[in-house]
């Protein structure tokens, strides 16, 4: 995936920066929507086909994918429930409470500490359920 700025980055590294900040981690400026690279995904596929790593490689790409869509359904069950109470607070337990997979309720976890100063405010222990947070720009 390749940006604006033109720099590229593997799809998962550049999914996981910019789930907690917005900007090119090499220059620092707006990215914008990724562009797929289909140069370097086609070199990409011939180093891997030559070295006979096609099955690892595949694994890991699904692996992967499965990692990102991971971060993406935390990430809107976060503020999907902070968004539907404007202003207001909520226990992290709150948002994990109706969540049967267990992966999905540490990812939940995992990205609430990554989005506390980006997104998110919080008073308590982090590593708490009580930890009470709300949207950085909501009043208090």
């Amino acid at each position: 995936m390749y940006h604006k700025c033109g720099h590229s980055f593997c799809h998962l590294c550049i999914e996981s920066h910019l789930n907690v900040n917005e900007k090119c981690p090499l220059c620092r400026s707006y990215t914008g929507s990724p562009i797929r690279n289909r140069q370097l995904e086609s070199l990409t596929m011939s180093y891997v086909a030559s070295r006979n790593l096609s099955n690892a490689y595949y694994e890991r790409m699904k692996f992967n994918q499965k990692k990102v869509l991971l971060q993406k359904r935390a990430l809107a069950l976060i503020y999907t429930g902070l968004k539907d109470k404007p202003g207001q607070s909520t226990e992290l337990c709150n948002l994990v409470k109706n969540v049967d997979d267990e992966e999905l309720k540490s990812e939940i976890r995992s990205q609430v500490r990554q989005q506390v100063g980006v997104g998110l405010e919080h008073v308590g222990d982090l590593e708490n359920d009580t930890v009470t947070i709300r949207l950085k720009n909501s009043t208090r």
